[in-house]
């Protein structure tokens, strides 16, 4: 059988840059033409291990937050600080990881995602049992404010390197990747509980676990994805575009939603519904949950929907969720509500960080660190404003203005392109 050109692109990707072509003039015959072409390696294994390495990295993100939270009553009794204290130190926290966001995402601007994401990695993992270690208030304070500058950056710099990933895969990744975040947030929780179980829970169990982790964080910083795109040009600050502005209301909305469903969901069922606690706690469970499962089985439903749909009929599912939640007298139906609005938040935020790394006009950087960063000023504010809405019209009311929100999600992602 004769060979053709056609044959040979059928067998060998010939690369389009560069052709080393020989260097005598005139018409070459095809087949020497193939054997003077380089053959670059096959880019699959290494974006298979890219991609594992950017979920070990949400991993471990997930698990320095649910080590940390178990902690916090067991700092309050060891320092004996009340809990006006503890609020300014974990508003301390919040402040430094807003802070941090900015600079990550200038930061992704110049070095690309690459090494910001490794060397975050690590010195996240660094900085996870300093406050659990911290021995005096001062301590704590100035320990919980680098905590939170760590854990901002990684989470800025990290949904750079995954939106890069997603895009070199050219499918829809994003909610697996925040899937493994929700569910190292649940691996540190059982940590953190079962090191306290056992008397270690004054940060030699948190010293403990984070040497593991190291490892495994190390292991992930080699392997992550280098990205073949020029680094962005143009400003490193600039003021948001009316497209990243409506991603990060969305986000605002979101994160205000996860916030209050983690502060009011639990004390909702008891007081309102007279749940027992342990009826109460189910709530959140059921919320952490779903928000767990159907971001790890994401990716499909992204795919298959597209991002408008899945915003729209997220923030509709939440909305039903609180409905059913204030309409049910039984607290277990009630308890289901809370699940059914984590099935509907879980996809949201992966897909406002993957639209906010493409928005047109801003580099990656600067758009996943503004969304992330009007997020966690919903997260920061709806609390107060929850508590006072709470306190003048009762608990039901403030359950029905997260309604509101969840309605406020579809409404936004509906008119998103």
């Amino acid at each position: 059988m004769g060979f053709s050109p056609v044959a040979a692109k059928r067998f060998v990707e010939i690369p389009r840059l560069p052709y080393y072509w020989p260097s005598r003039p005139g018409p070459e015959d095809p087949r020497r033409r193939m054997e003077t072409l380089p053959r670059r390696p096959s880019a699959a294994p290494a974006l298979f291990r890219a991609r594992a390495a950017v979920s070990v990295v949400f991993f471990l993100l997930g698990t320095g937050s649910g080590i940390w939270a178990v902690h916090i009553p067991l700092i309050q009794e060891r320092l004996a600080i009340d809990p006006a204290i503890l609020g300014l130190a974990l508003l301390t926290l919040a402040v430094g990881a807003m802070l941090s966001m900015p600079l990550a995402g200038w930061i992704v601007g110049r070095l690309g995602s690459r090494v910001p994401t490794a060397v975050a990695t690590i010195v996240y993992l660094v900085t996870v049992p300093l406050p659990i270690l911290a021995g005096s208030v001062p301590l704590f304070f100035a320990a919980a404010f680098a905590f939170g500058l760590l854990m901002g950056t990684l989470d800025v710099v990290a949904n750079v390197q995954a939106s890069e990933v997603e895009a070199a895969r050219q499918r829809p990744t994003m909610s697996s990747f925040h899937a493994y975040f929700s569910i190292g947030g649940l691996a540190g929780a059982l940590i953190g509980a079962w090191v306290s179980a056992v008397g270690w829970g004054d940060g030699r169990g948190a010293v403990a676990a984070t040497l593991v982790f190291l490892v495994c964080g190390a292991v992930a910083a080699g392997n992550l994805y280098a990205s073949e795109r020029a680094v962005e040009a143009g400003p490193r600050f600039a003021l948001p575009t009316r497209a990243l502005l409506a991603l990060g209301a969305i986000a605002f909305l979101c994160y205000a939603i996860e916030g209050a469903i983690t502060d009011w969901s639990a004390l909702f069922l008891t007081v309102v519904r007279g749940a027992t606690p342990a009826t109460a706690a189910v709530g959140y469970a059921l919320f952490s949950l779903a928000m767990a499962a159907f971001r790890l089985f994401g990716d499909p439903v992204v795919a298959r929907f597209g991002h408008r749909r899945v915003l729209a009929g997220g923030g509709l599912l939440i909305a039903a969720g609180l409905g059913l939640a204030l309409a049910a007298s039984w607290p277990l139906v009630g308890a289901v509500g809370f699940g059914l609005v984590g099935v509907g938040a879980a996809n949201v935020v992966p897909v406002l960080f993957s639209a906010s790394a493409r928005a047109p006009g801003v580099p990656a950087g600067i758009g996943v660190a503004a969304v992330a960063t009007m997020g966690y000023t919903g997260y920061l504010i709806s609390p107060p404003i929850l508590g006072f809405v709470a306190n003048q019209y009762g608990l039901s009311a403030s359950i029905a203005v997260v309604l509101a929100m969840g309605l406020g999600v579809a409404g936004l992602g509906r008119r998103q392109q």
